[in-house]
């Protein structure tokens, strides 16, 4: 099996110990992302604002990976304050209004997450066959 690993890329954030996305066998993990700018600094703003940033930084990253959006087929979004989760349905609402080509989602809140931020989000991607 041969793995390949996206480290970095134009408008990624970088300067992380792990690889942004890693892929075998036509499916791709992509890493948790929070609000980064490509320099890997935290970008601090409202819930919603974060949330678009990190998931900005996914499908760059899945994109960098050879994935389009579209074949995102799992998302897991951790969000630092549970009280958010009506306000991260409706961003996935506008973001997917045909929902059936939204991606299966997992959300839970996590105690703190990396910098601060109010929001991290991972995917999974596959190539169809």
């Amino acid at each position: 099996m041969t793995i390949k690993r996206t480290n970095s890329g134009p408008g990624l954030p970088g300067g992380f110990p792990f690889s942004l996305a890693s892929e075998a066998n036509g499916v791709c993990f992509v890493s948790g992302m929070p609000a980064l700018d490509p320099d890997g600094k935290y970008h601090e703003g409202t819930f919603e604002e974060e949330t678009a940033l990190a998931w900005h930084n996914v499908t760059m990253i899945a994109h960098a990976a050879g994935f389009a959006v579209e074949e995102i087929v799992y998302v897991q979004c951790v969000v630092a304050d549970i009280t958010d989760y009506s306000s991260l349905n409706a961003w996935w609402r506008r973001q997917f209004p045909d929902l059936s080509t939204a991606p299966a989602r997992f959300t839970f809140q996590a105690g703190a997450l990396p910098f601060g931020a109010k929001v991290e989000i991972q995917a999974v991607a596959a190539h169809g066959t």
